[in-house]
């Protein structure tokens, strides 16, 4: 009889023991089932793909290509700058936009090793672009004045000015040609009145843009 209630006992304690081990099992499923849901309902709210928004404020972005590289990157500084640039596949600067806290504006477009074009606007009036050679040296400038002049100069191989045509705001316009010391050589042009003529050096001489 004693043997047969110590059995009883040990089936009881079984017994006990598999009805904690359903319990335990039961929860760890109801914990599962609750991240499944939640993970399900992140990745519903979190877009994956296209997203669209009303309005996005920040003070900086960067847009990363398939390996991660930075290839667009926006920011504003504290001095009142604001600029976007766009990088190329190998890192390397390739265009520059963007505003100064004194009102100036420009845009700048480089190859792999240099600045070959230059775009700017300036509060005082002036807008000019700047072109360079492959070994970064400015050969033309075309600009406006605020006076209202317009003017081309093209520069040799060192960055002198060798050749100024200006049409000028008062109706005068004139041609400029200058040795490689930079001394003036020719000039010709016509007046607003209609006369062709050779004018003098006080008559409007070159400005640069």
């Amino acid at each position: 009889m004693e043997i047969i209630q110590q059995q009883i006992v040990a089936l009881q304690v079984i017994v006990a023991q598999q009805q904690v081990s359903v319990k335990r099992q039961r929860f760890a499923i109801l914990a599962l089932t609750g991240i499944i849901v939640a993970g399900g309902f992140i990745a519903a709210v979190r877009p994956v793909g296209d997203a669209t928004f009303d309005t996005i404020t920040c003070k900086g972005w960067k847009v990363v290509d398939k390996d991660e590289k930075v290839r667009i990157a926006a920011s504003t500084l504290a001095d009142g700058t604001a600029s976007v640039k766009w990088v190329d596949k190998d890192g390397n600067l390739r265009i520059m936009s963007g505003t100064r806290a004194d009102g100036n504006a420009g845009v700048t477009l480089f190859d792999k090793d240099t600045v070959r074009i230059l775009a700017g606007t300036f509060v005082d009036g002036k807008a000019i672009v700047k072109w360079f050679d492959k070994e970064g040296k400015m050969r033309i400038i075309v600009g406006t004045r605020a006076d209202g002049d317009a003017s081309v100069q093209l520069h040799d191989m060192d960055e002198n000015e060798r050749i100024d045509a200006t049409a000028f705001a008062d109706g005068n316009a004139g041609v400029s040609w200058l040795d490689k010391d930079k001394n003036l050589r020719i000039m010709s042009g016509t007046r607003a009145d209609g006369i062709l003529c050779l004018p003098t050096k006080d008559m409007n001489p070159p400005k640069e843009p």
